[in-house]
């Protein structure tokens, strides 16, 4: 097998056999343990946005992190993710090795004029980490100064089902009711059924995406309205969540853009130009997955 490329391809890259389901499928083949161990790539570092805020509790973080388990595509049994696994394996009181860092993405942190700067913010999954901290940190802010106004906040949130994965939805409830945030959920796998009345915004209003929300007339209008004055853009997820909010953007500026009566001259590579050059400086992603 080793000498034909296409058949080392089907039957060990495409299956991502490891060196142990090989040694179980053949035990005839024998490896000591140090040849095994020297075989063994090295563990890259993960990372993890912090999701609190040290206004809350200067002396600690927390992180969000997900437990991945999906079929083996080598056969038989589930595949465990490394990380999420052995942190969900960790008791209270067990070290682990850390560090803190600054985050490389110089724009993904608040403004530091909260009064004047309104906040979109677009996630999916695990993606809230980095939001739920920047709410945190805006409640408090709120609780400390009661008589400060806080500029408007308006997060989308991507979620399989509202009864399972609303990841922190009681203090996400909360903070919304104090008028810290204003959350739009859309569920990719709930029923069809209409939510109740006080729910309809809050709880999703039958849309599946954040990209096909925000193209509703409602959310398109108030993404509109927030960046004209001003807002600073976050977007938090996987490689394919982000590039479909891209892609959602990238059409609500060309509605607008046609609704002006902006010809564009130049076809896409100008709609492109335009749209890029209006997020300099008022737009940050951060990518995992």
């Amino acid at each position: 097998m080793s000498a034909d490329s296409e058949l080392y391809e089907q039957q060990v890259l495409t299956k991502r056999l490891s060196i142990i389901d090989l040694l179980e499928a053949h035990p005839s083949v024998k490896l000591n343990f140090r040849d095994f161990l020297s075989s063994l790539s090295p563990l890259r570092v993960r990372y993890y946005s912090v999701s609190s805020s040290p206004l809350h509790s200067p002396n600690t973080c927390t992180i969000t992190y997900n437990v991945l388990s999906i079929p083996s595509f080598s056969g038989p049994g589930h595949y465990a993710g490394i990380c999420g696994t052995y942190l969900s394996s960790l008791l209270p009181g067990d070290p682990i090795k850390v560090s803190v860092r600054p985050s490389n993405k110089k724009l993904f942190h608040l403004p530091l004029d909260i009064k004047r700067t309104p906040l979109l913010m677009f996630c999916a999954g695990t993606g809230i980490a980095p939001f739920r901290g920047f709410i945190q940190q805006r409640a408090m802010q709120a609780a400390a100064s009661p008589d400060r106004k806080l500029t408007p906040a308006i997060l989308f949130v991507g979620c399989r089902s509202s009864t399972s994965d609303r990841l922190y939805a009681r203090e996400f409830d909360r903070w919304e009711d104090l008028g810290v945030v204003d959350i739009r959920y859309s569920f990719s796998r709930d029923s069809d059924s209409p939510p109740s009345e006080r729910e309809t915004v809050r709880m999703g209003q039958g849309y599946k995406y954040v990209q096909q929300r925000m193209l509703a007339d409602e959310d398109k209008k108030d993404i509109l309205r927030l960046w004209d004055e001003g807002a600073r853009v976050y977007v938090c997820g996987g490689g394919a969540f982000v590039k479909e909010i891209g892609k959602a953007a990238r059409e609500i500026v060309r509605e607008r853009l046609k609704e002006k009566g902006v010809r564009i001259e130049g076809g896409e590579e100008e709609l492109e130009e335009r749209f890029r050059n209006g997020l300099v400086d008022r737009c940050a992603t951060d990518i995992f997955g």
